[in-house]
């Protein structure tokens, strides 16, 4: 059962380490950060993929422990909610992060 609650970090973990060691060589509409912003053009791209790679990494790391605090803490239904809901908000402040951060970098939209 521990598996269970495990896997959605680790298929996120997965996603990264994917996306950073294969990152995207040119922009598509299939695989990468895809953005209206970061598909302007391909050093825009290449950031925004190398970026949110590394937030993906975090957020699976992040999902393990909270879901090995659900595990052992929780009731069985919330212990398996729970994780994906903090997933879940992890994921849409990515989004953010990396479109503000390739603002920053980039000026303006």
């Amino acid at each position: 059962m521990l598996f269970l609650h495990l896997l959605p970090g680790l298929l996120v973990l997965l996603i990264g380490f994917i996306l950073e060691r294969w990152p995207p060589k040119r922009v598509n509409w299939f695989y990468g950060f895809r953005t209206h912003y970061s598909m302007r053009n391909l050093e825009n791209w290449q950031e925004g993929n190398r970026y949110y790679a590394r937030i993906i990494l975090g957020i699976g790391f992040i999902s393990i422990v909270v879901s090995l605090l659900c595990y052992y803490t929780l009731p069985l239904l919330l212990s398996l909610l729970a994780p994906l809901g903090v997933m879940l908000i992890l994921f849409m402040l990515s989004i953010v992060l990396t479109n503000e951060h390739l603002k920053r970098k980039y000026g303006d939209w």
